[in-house]
């Protein structure tokens, strides 16, 4: 019993201590969480900014410019911000995809802590032959930019 303890104990140590580090190198873990955001355009989303450096994001606009859930990656920029891009697809009239949007993200904490962010957004369509990983492939103008805040959701006040 006792010799396959400590193997199991020193696992356990060990997968504790990687996590920790990555999370700790990873970004500023305590701005993880979901945030309601107010877009300076209008736009009403939900931002869900995970500790191992995904992000996903909804917006009031999907239904009316037909496009999905967004979803994509962050990581530290700086002492308290954080950069992000996210991928969304958007669709023609006739439900085939027309293309492959990119968002790129630049948010900071506002104040103490990360209860509020405010930042900017870049939005560019990448249409056939072009690579939304790769954002010189695109040609073109970006086709929206904004200004946005927004506030932790939180379960009591």
């Amino acid at each position: 019993m006792k010799a396959k303890l400590v193997p199991a104990l020193l696992f356990v140590l060990l997968a504790v201590g990687s996590s920790s580090s990555l999370l700790a190198g990873g970004g500023p873990v305590s701005c993880t969480g979901t945030y309601l955001i107010d877009e300076a355009g209008g736009a009403t989303s939900l931002w869900t900014i995970e500790a191992d450096g995904t992000f996903f994001a909804t917006s009031s606009l999907q239904g009316f410019l037909r496009f999905s859930d967004q979803q994509g990656s962050w990581e530290k920029d700086g002492p308290d911000g954080l950069k992000a891009v996210v991928l969304a697809l958007v669709f023609a009239d006739d439900g085939s995809l027309q293309d492959v949007s990119r968002v790129d993200f630049s948010l900071r904490a506002v104040g103490h802590g990360c209860d509020r962010i405010a930042g900017s957004l870049v939005v560019r369509a990448f249409e056939a032959g072009e690579d939304p990983l790769d954002p010189s492939t695109d040609d073109e103008d970006p086709i929206a930019t904004d200004t946005v805040t927004g506030r932790r959701v939180k379960v009591s006040r």
